[in-house]
């Protein structure tokens, strides 16, 4: 099912880029409080970091946030909706995928769009120690496509349990979003992607001096020819055709059982939003269209909730529906 979807854009800051671009730099006031680090095991025995809020035991089942390329836990949108939540009375993980952020010294493999075994293990700990209630999970851009995999696949793994997902901006189509930041934006949003990898790639060269594809030289120019140098031959991949034809969710949307809404902006740069003209939903899931929003920006005028952020309360809205 697809539903358009009401969104008025800040007067000063309309259009996608600026949508997409102060929707990453602009500060909040929402910051969270009293975070608990734990660290999860993988199965292949490397580790990641998992970042709590909250009341550390809530009537109410956990909520689960997961970041997108690039980010970590401290990600703005996580940060924010984490904040929101806590002071809600809500229970809330940040995930910090494999080898993100400052997590990079746990782990030699890193996250990438098709990891759901990482977070099934995650799920699996957070059901543990939250009396086994299934989470509800929102997850952002790349981190969007993974959970929306799992989703799909989700029956292989019968002992992980979600109540809801809500995924925002998710690249479902890698092979065609990669070839929109690098075609139509004339690489602006590659250089702000790759600035970001290249500061992780000099600290995991310094940790890991022995991993051949950590050596990037020349550096790339566009996330695809990053995608075949490192993160492909790293996680086990022959280049970066295979990673994106084996990580897209696109193909298998048809598959989710769980209630899922899938939020998209129709102007966002780095999703294009063509790619969900033919896909086929479930049943469970609901495509929301907005026309404007960029790519995890919707700056809109001040709500009601104290800011500007109206993908934070839309999301919350989401998650919490019963």
């Amino acid at each position: 099912m697809s539903k358009r979807l009401e969104f008025k854009q800040h007067w000063g800051l309309s259009g996608p880029h600026r949508q997409t671009l102060f929707g990453a730099l602009l500060p909040s006031h929402f910051r969270p409080v009293k975070t608990r680090r734990h660290t999860v095991t993988l199965d292949d025995g490397e580790q990641l970091y998992l970042f709590e809020n909250g009341p550390a035991r809530s009537p109410a089942a956990p909520i689960v946030l997961v970041h997108g390329l690039g980010g970590s836990y401290q990600s703005g949108y996580l940060t924010r909706i984490s904040a929101k939540l806590a002071q809600r009375g809500h229970q809330v993980f940040r995930v910090n995928l494999r080898g993100s952020g400052e997590g990079v010294h746990l782990a030699r493999k890193t996250a990438h769009a098709g990891c759901i075994q990482d977070l099934v293990n995650v799920l699996g700990w957070i059901q543990r120690h939250s009396n086994e209630r299934a989470p509800a999970i929102a997850a952002f851009s790349l981190g969007g496509n993974i959970l929306l995999k799992l989703l799909a696949l989700l029956r292989q793994f019968p002992e992980t349990r979600i109540s809801r997902a809500v995924a925002v901006a998710p690249p479902v189509d890698l092979e065609t979003s990669c070839q929109q930041i690098t075609e139509r934006y004339r690489g602006f949003y590659d250089w702000s992607f790759l600035r970001t990898l290249r500061q992780g790639l000099k600290i995991r060269s310094t940790l890991y001096p022995d991993c051949p594809h950590a050596q990037l030289k020349p550096f790339p120019h566009t996330l695809r020819d990053f995608d075949d140098r490192f993160t492909a031959p790293v996680n086990g991949f022959a280049g970066a055709s295979d990673y994106y034809q084996q990580s897209s969710s696109k193909d298998q949307l048809g598959q989710i059982t769980t209630p899922t809404t899938i939020l998209i902006a129709e102007d966002d740069p780095v999703v294009p939003v063509h790619i969900f003209s033919d896909v086929k939903l479930s049943a469970t899931t609901t495509l929301l269209r907005t026309r404007h929003g960029g790519h995890l920006g919707y700056l809109s005028a001040r709500l009601a909730q104290g800011d500007h952020r109206w993908m934070d309360w839309k999301v919350i809205e989401l998650l919490l529906e019963s």
